[in-house]
């Protein structure tokens, strides 16, 4: 393996984008050293247990919430901090042209891919390529505003852009669509699904990899760009679907670290934490949970169906569930520009109209998916009876965790109980993906594009681009594509040793990026 130079000094990052939205791009990179104790121990392995699927290692054919995992061994052009903000992380600056004909990157210099590949301009080109050509992709629609990429010299990059297109780049490429590996594992065919070696530039290469099971990480030889990632010798992460398995294991000892989400094991995580017998921190999800409806499917062609759904729906009721643990909303970007503050949500919880309008449409059938053994199923059971006091025939689908997603995507399903709506950084990513693109919950995309178009133009004001998102989420919800019922509330558990597990970025998607976490020894 070759050996990374590092850099002190991480410049600022701006874009029109990320200083108007999400603060300015100064400071370290994502994570940090975190609160703690004790010298370092270097060689420390972290054991973790999570939930979240990890079917493959390629970032460019991941399964939907995969990417955190791939953190570890590929560095991405842009990061996101603990705070939600557009960071540094190969790119070490970027602007729109006035124009806003292109993006241009200012690429860090002195990295190199673990196989001894020089990571530069050309690799990008090679990168966003693959990210758009390869027919398995699933980072297409991350991509889709960039129409070419040129490379200006070793270090600089212009990604040229449809016209009024790509203010969602600089969030987008935080995440697997800005991940790059090396253009030699590229061109010689390596198994990134499986095992990607030395393909990656991160701070630690995979060396065990099952799917769905166990995936085992050491640190990379050589001395990284960013001091405060790549602490440890190493990580084992296990998926444990089960709440409780998760947290009785760093009760145990057997685990350093977890995440739960589930009412029972955050208030007891609480109470651990409060005792000093565990890290613990809390942080309300960004995530809504709610129910995700295929509008043109079965008899929720039916307009009066879907608004019957949302009035059977009682907000109070599915938040008692929880404990106090899922904070009831409405909306998707609260206390932000992105959402009207005069806006008011059409449909509350009124039994008797929901009646009504099932008796008026003539009845209706359903069947209710959720990922089964996760914290979306006490809910998916209470709305399955609130659905029926409204005279809806609901049915229970249970689904593995590890396919619900993809399957509802897919187009298997007519309606899910969700916790996975993540309201993206800039609002075009969420309409991208969820409106128009991977989840097309709008019915007819066509005729919310110019609006949505117009709102992704990254020439405009965040007042200007805000007034359209204004429109979609109007439209979002009176034509009752997605319920929002409440944001659940993530718990982080860590033993006394582990450090840097307080300001781990993602945690309020349910997800994480551990590239920053270490342990003490002793």
């Amino acid at each position: 393996m070759s050996r990374l130079s590092r850099r002190r000094g991480l410049a600022a990052g701006v874009t029109l984008l990320a200083a108007l939205a999400v603060g300015a791009c100064n400071g370290n990179p994502a994570g940090g050293t975190g609160a703690g104790s004790g010298e370092i121990d270097p060689n420390a392995v972290l054991r973790v247990t999570a939930s979240s699927p990890f079917q493959n290692l390629d970032p460019a054919q991941l399964a939907p919430g995969g990417y955190p995992y791939l953190t570890l061994i590929y560095d991405r052009l842009t990061m996101v901090n603990s705070k939600d903000e557009i960071v540094p992380g190969l790119a070490t600056s970027w602007t729109f042209a006035k124009d806003g004909s292109y993006l241009e990157f200012a690429l860090r210099d002195g990295v190199t891919f673990h196989d001894g590949t020089p990571f530069d301009a050309d690799a990008v080109k090679v990168n966003i390529e693959r990210g758009q050509t390869l027919p398995t992709s699933t980072i297409k629609q991350d991509l889709a505003d960039i129409t070419g990429v040129t490379v200006v010299d070793a270090h600089t990059v212009r990604l040229n852009l449809k016209p009024g297109a790509g203010a969602v780049l600089p969030s987008a490429l935080a995440t697997a669509a800005g991940m790059m590996v090396s253009p030699k594992a590229i061109a010689g065919g390596v198994n990134l699904k499986l095992a990607p070696g030395n393909a990656g530039s991160g701070p630690y290469v995979a060396t065990e990899f099952v799917p769905n099971e166990k995936y085992v990480v050491k640190r990379a030889e050589g001395t990284y760009w960013d001091s405060n990632a790549g602490r440890l010798a190493g990580m084992e992460i296990t998926r444990v679907p089960e709440g409780a398995t998760r947290l009785n294991g760093v009760i145990s000892g057997q685990t350093d670290l977890s995440f739960v989400s589930s009412a029972n094991e955050v208030v007891q995580a609480r109470q651990l934490g409060e005792s000093g017998q565990l890290k613990v921190t809390t942080r309300p999800f960004r995530n809504v949970l709610g129910i995700l409806l295929r509008a043109g499917k079965g008899d929720l062609k039916d307009k009066r169906v879907r608004e019957a759904i949302a009035r059977s729906v009682d907000p109070a009721a599915v938040e008692a569930l929880f404990n106090g643990t899922c904070t009831r909303t409405r909306s998707i970007y609260p206390n932000s520009p992105w959402e009207n503050p005069s806006a008011t949500y059409p449909y509350e919880f009124d039994l008797d109209k929901a009646k009504a309008l099932i008796a008026e449409a003539g009845g209706a059938k359903v069947s209710i998916s959720f990922s089964s053994g996760t914290n979306t199923e006490q809910p998916a059971t209470a709305i399955q009876a609130a659905m029926s006091k409204a005279g809806i025939n609901a049915t229970l689908n249970p689904t593995p965790n590890s396919e619900t997603e993809a399957r509802f995507i897919a187009g298997d399903f007519e309606l899910e109980v969700s916790n996975t709506f993540n309201p993206r950084l800039d609002p075009a990513g969420t309409v991208n993906n969820y409106l128009t693109g991977n989840y097309k919950l709008a019915t007819d995309p066509a005729a919310i594009a110019s609006t949505a178009a117009t709102a992704a133009d990254p020439r405009l004001s965040v007042e200007e681009r805000a007034k359209q998102y204004h429109q979609l989420w109007e439209q979002l919800f009176s034509e009752a594509w997605f319920i929002p019922i409440c944001n659940l509330t993530n718990a982080t558990i860590a033993s006394p040793k582990v450090v840097g597990a307080e300001q781990l970025p993602w945690t309020n998607l349910g997800l994480f990026d551990l590239r920053t976490v270490a342990k003490t020894k002793g």
